[in-house]
């Protein structure tokens, strides 16, 4: 069976490559669970930079339909990504995300919290939460409204806008645009931070991310968020998505 997360270990550089490209790299349980799993265990203490990318010209399409429900149970995927996420934005080392084809819904969000996102021509964004009945997960937006303001999260989430490798640079998404493949550009990225201190990047990043903390009442709008997700327009969204894509 293909394993769902390449793993390729290079003088201190963890390379992690999104592996289903017969799914375009779609988020399952799977696969969000050893990505979360590589995140820890694949990270040693000669590890100075983490590339995060995905096969065969795709970054992702985002959560994978198949295992969508259209129900409340849907948090769960949710949890998924906020798990690795998290671990993203704590790992005291830079991550670099190196985005090529479609970066879509979950995705996006998996990208986002990378600390740098190196797009090439070919790279595109879209959030379809709307057209899914869904409001996206509080704090997710949270966290995509302090790094590219709500505008950017307004297109993508209420319009839904597809923004192409340029669009997504002026709006902030993306750190720089590169002709050709994503990947080896932020390869050469991540090694000239090879004799940087550790310690000074961890420290710089955790807080460039405390900067972005802020409050909210979380139990409201996660109420508000349970019951979108067994609406009966978003199970009807869902299902409609699934016959679309032929999932």
């Amino acid at each position: 069976m293909t394993e769902t997360i390449r793993v390729e270990n290079q003088a201190g550089i963890v390379s992690l490559f999104l592996n289903r490209p017969e799914r375009r790299n779609a988020l399952s349980f799977t696969l969000l669970a050893r990505l979360s799993e590589a995140l820890s265990s694949e990270i040693s203490e000669d590890t100075f930079a983490v590339i995060i990318s995905g096969s065969t010209g795709f970054f992702s399409a985002g959560a994978d339909l198949a295992d969508m429900t259209g129900t409340v149970d849907d948090l769960r995927m949710d949890d998924a990504i906020e798990e690795v996420t998290h671990k993203i934005l704590n790992l005291p080392i830079p991550v670099i995300a190196a985005i090529d084809g479609p970066c879509m819904g979950g995705s996006f969000d998996l990208a986002l919290s990378c600390d740098h996102r190196i797009a090439s021509e070919s790279a595109f964004f879209q959030v379809p939460a709307s057209r899914l009945g869904l409001l996206y997960s509080p704090s997710a937006v949270l966290r995509m409204r302090e790094r590219i303001g709500r505008d950017g999260v307004f297109r993508l989430l209420v319009l839904g806008e597809r923004l192409d490798a340029t669009a997504a640079l002026q709006a902030g998404i993306v750190s720089r645009v590169v002709q050709g493949a994503s990947y080896e550009t932020a390869k050469k990225t991540a090694e000239a931070c090879a004799d940087n201190f550790k310690s000074a990047m961890a420290s710089t990043k955790h807080l460039l991310n405390a900067f972005e903390l802020s409050k909210y009442d979380y139990e409201e709008w996660q109420e508000q968020r349970r019951a979108l997700l067994s609406s009966p327009e978003r199970q009807r969204a869902v299902s409609e998505e699934k016959k679309r894509r032929g999932s």
